[in-house]
Order: structure tokens, then C-alpha cells, then sequence
């Protein structure tokens, strides 16, 4: 009777199985592969992007670190960011975010002034970017990346060039110590008060500048001449003004400044915008 039982349910059994069987699907797709992230991901002109995706979470590489290991080589997901990142420091190197991704030798926006400060400068001494900010020794630096929006202009270097000190050879004692104190309006992109644009002795020290302007360089008057007429040639003693009596720039000057065809230009930009007075073939403070 116990064997009579067992073989009905195997019977039973057997049926549901084939029943099943027979209403099995053969279409199912397989299951997709999960991912991360968006297709796009590394395609620069896609909105899904990764570094439009660093950029929306504040430039937080550890997010990236998570996952493709603290050196950017892989991690679990076996992409290793190395393999596009080839400048030193990986995904971390300056150019990445501020300057030209394959040019390591380029860490500056290509807009605005930032580039002709840097490299086409063609009116004095190349600027370097310690001159407007406090440069980060790495990328994880206290200050680099935080919760302001934009880089802070913190002004040092050449841009804080004090002239007429007591001590030069040079000293007017009737003109007053010429220590800048520079400011940046973040609302209009305008930089005053600095040693760069006319905070000088016998510069024209209310000369504002705009960052933004696109002007392929300033004119002589802007940070020499007389701002209320526009005259290109600093205001002599007999206009009133503290610059000696003396019209013919490579005079004085020479070796930094020429007269060609009609309009004065410089010469040697290395002497022009450099901190120091360049007169008479000399080149001393002032």
C-alpha cells in the first residue's frame, strides 16, 4: 500500500513538472548588465559625461577613488583612469580642470585674460598665477576645493610691487610711498589698485581693469598716461603731474620701449611689468 501511495505521487509529480515545463518561455532576454553609470560617460560631448559628473558633485575625486582605487588605476571596475589621464598626477594634474586636458603644459583657462597672462603676453613680463591666487602644493590642499564657487583672487607677488621707497636711488620725496592694495569685484570682473595696471609712481594709480574686456592689450595711457584725456604719455611736471618733463619714452627708456610707426611699443617685454625701473640701460628698484 506504501509503494502504491509513493508511485501515484511520483505520477502526480511527474505530470506538474511537465505541465510546467511546457508553459516555459523560450524569449527571455537576458538580464542587462548593471552599471554605474549613464551611457555617455566617457564621451566629452555627452551631457552624462564624468567630467561634467565630477564637476556637479564640487570636483570630490574620492567619489572616482571609490571605485578605480586611490591611484586612479582600476579598482574593482578594472577601467583604470590612467589610461586617458597620462599627465603626471593622473586625474589630479592641474590642466584636467583649468587649463587644455592635452596639453600639460597649459594649466589656464583659455578665456578671458587668464591665457594672455600666461602665455601671450606679449607687453612685459609673463604673470604667473601666484599673482592672483594662492597656489594649492596638491590637489586635496585646504583651500583648493571648497564650498566657493570659483577660484578666490588672493593678490601677492608682482601685484603687491611697492615704489618710491626711501632707499632707492630713485626716491621722490616729494611723491609718497606707493604700496598697492589690490582689489577684484567678483560682480563686473574688474581688478584696482595694483602694481600691474598703473599702482606705481608716476602711473596712473585709478586705473580699473576689466578681466572680461578682451582687449589683445591694455594701451599705454591706461597705466601710465593721463586718464582724465586719455593722453597715452604719463602727465609731466608741467601738466601738472610727477613724471619729469620728458616726452620721448626710449629716451630714458631705452631698450624697452620704441617708436614705430607712430605708436609706441615695447621692445623687451622681460623689462616691462617686472617690479623694477628700467632707465638708462639700468634696471633698479624704484
Amino acid at each position: 500500500m506504501k509503494i502504491k501511495f509513493l508511485y501515484i505521487s511520483f505520477i502526480l509529480l511527474s505530470a506538474i513538472i511537465v505541465s510546467s515545463c511546457s508553459d516555459m518561455r523560450v524569449d527571455v532576454k537576458p538580464a542587462p548588465e548593471v552599471g554605474v553609470h549613464k551611457e555617455g560617460i566617457i564621451n566629452p560631448n555627452s551631457p552624462n559625461f564624468h567630467g561634467v559628473l565630477i564637476q556637479n558633485i564640487n570636483w570630490n575625486l574620492k567619489e572616482c577613488q571609490n571605485c578605480h582605487a586611490a591611484d586612479y588605476s582600476g579598482g574593482v571596475t578594472g577601467a583604470n583612469c590612467l589610461t586617458c589621464h597620462t599627465q603626471p598626477n593622473g586625474p589630479e594634474a592641474c590642466n584636467t580642470c583649468h587649463g587644455d586636458f592635452n596639453n600639460p603644459a597649459v594649466i589656464a583657462p583659455n578665456k578671458e585674460a587668464h591665457f594672455k597672462h600666461l602665455y601671450t603676453f606679449s607687453n612685459g613680463k609673463q604673470v604667473e598665477c601666484i599673482a592672483c591666487h594662492q597656489i594649492p602644493s596638491n590637489f586635496n590642499s585646504a583651500g583648493h576645493i571648497d564650498d566657493t564657487q570659483g577660484a578666490e583672487v588672493i593678490f601677492s607677488s608682482l601685484s603687491l610691487a611697492i615704489t618710491n621707497e626711501s632707499t632707492t636711488q630713485d626716491y621722490d620725496a616729494g611723491l609718497p610711498l606707493f604700496t598697492p592694495n589690490p582689489s577684484y569685484t567678483k560682480t563686473n570682473q574688474t581688478c584696482a589698485n595694483t602694481y600691474c595696471h598703473g599702482y606705481f609712481k608716476n602711473g596712473n594709480t585709478d586705473n580699473v581693469v576689466s578681466f572680461t574686456a578682451g582687449s589683445n592689450g591694455a594701451k599705454c595711457g591706461s597705466c601710465h598716461g593721463n586718464a582724465a584725456t586719455g593722453d597715452p604719455l604719463p602727465k609731466t611736471s608741467a601738466q601738472g603731474g610727477t613724471h619729469p618733463n620728458a616726452t620721448s619714452c626710449n629716451s630714458c627708456h631705452s631698450g624697452v620701449v620704441n617708436l614705430v610707426n607712430g605708436q609706441w611699443v615695447i621692445a623687451d617685454p622681460t623689462k616691462h611689468i617686472n617690479g623694477l625701473l628700467n632707465i638708462f640701460g639700468q634696471e633698479r628698484e624704484y
